[in-house]
Formats: C-alpha cells, sequence, structure tokens
C-alpha cells in the first residue's frame, strides 16, 4: 500500500510534467488561433498553472484524507513539486527566484482559490474556480490589445 508521502512525491512530480505540457499546448494554440502568447521568458504562466492543480489536488485531499492526513500530504506536494521544477535549473539565484516565486503564488492563490466554487452541471461559470483561473492566465498574454476578454 502506498503512503500519503508516497502518493504526494509521485503526484507532485506528475503534476509539473503535465502543467509543462499544457502550458505548452496553450502557447502553441493561442499564437495558432489568435496570434499572442506568453512572454516566452516568462515562468509565470507555469507557476500559475502548476499552483492550479495543486489547488485541485488540495480540494480532493481534503475530501479523501480529511483535514489532518490533508495537511501533511499538501506539505510534503509541495516540496515534491518545488524539487521537480528546479531540476531543469541550473543557476542558483534563477532557482532561488522560481522557488520563491512558487511559494509565494501558491500561499496567495490557496486563499484567494477557497472564495471559488466548481460549478455543477448548468451553473453559471463567471465567478467560479475555472473562469478566475482563466482571467489570471488572461492577463499574463504578451498581448497589445490588453484586453483578456477579446480571447473569449
Amino acid at each position: 500500500m502506498t503512503s500519503e508521502m508516497q502518493k504526494a512525491d509521485l503526484l507532485g512530480t506528475r503534476l509539473v510534467d503535465g502543467a509543462t505540457e499544457i502550458v505548452m499546448v496553450l502557447m502553441e494554440e493561442l499564437a495558432k488561433r489568435y496570434n499572442v502568447g506568453f512572454r516566452e521568458e516568462d515562468i509565470t504562466p507555469l507557476i500559475e498553472v502548476i499552483v492550479f492543480y495543486m489547488h485541485l489536488v488540495d480540494r480532493v485531499a481534503f475530501a479523501h484524507f480529511g483535514p489532518a492526513k490533508r495537511e501533511a500530504f499538501c506539505d510534503r506536494l509541495v516540496v515534491a513539486v518545488g524539487r521537480k521544477l528546479l531540476l531543469g535549473l541550473s543557476e542558483e539565484t534563477v532557482a532561488e527566484k522560481v522557488s520563491g516565486a512558487l511559494l509565494e503564488t501558491y500561499n496567495r492563490r490557496q486563499i484567494e482559490y477557497t472564495n471559488y466554487k466548481i460549478p455543477t452541471k448548468g451553473e453559471a461559470l463567471k465567478g467560479t474556480l475555472g473562469w478566475e483561473f482563466s482571467k489570471i492566465l488572461f492577463c499574463l498574454l504578451d498581448d497589445e490589445r490588453q484586453n483578456p476578454a477579446t480571447l473569449v
């Protein structure tokens, strides 16, 4: 049987891989369909997607493990995600900057995302978790129009 800590380690690695793939697909599709994208040197979109995924995992962990085990699981998940994200970074200063950005974004979004619900079938999407996350990503676009709503 796999312990909660082993699950967090495994999930943290896979979460970063999945978020990286999603950001790459988003960049390709936005460029192809709308001629916009994220600034290539900016790691912020990847961090935002990772943190969004971590929040979703946190909601599931709370329901599955309960409050006490969920806290230990999520603490370990943060470490696993950070470790995997930093593997590809060679410069120590860049690693520190990315690590700090990940933790700061995670803490800020955890507080923010608790205000939003996941919609049920037939409910309006405005003001839900996915809607608000999309707004965050749209604001990161490198687009001189400066109006993310023009893509929706």
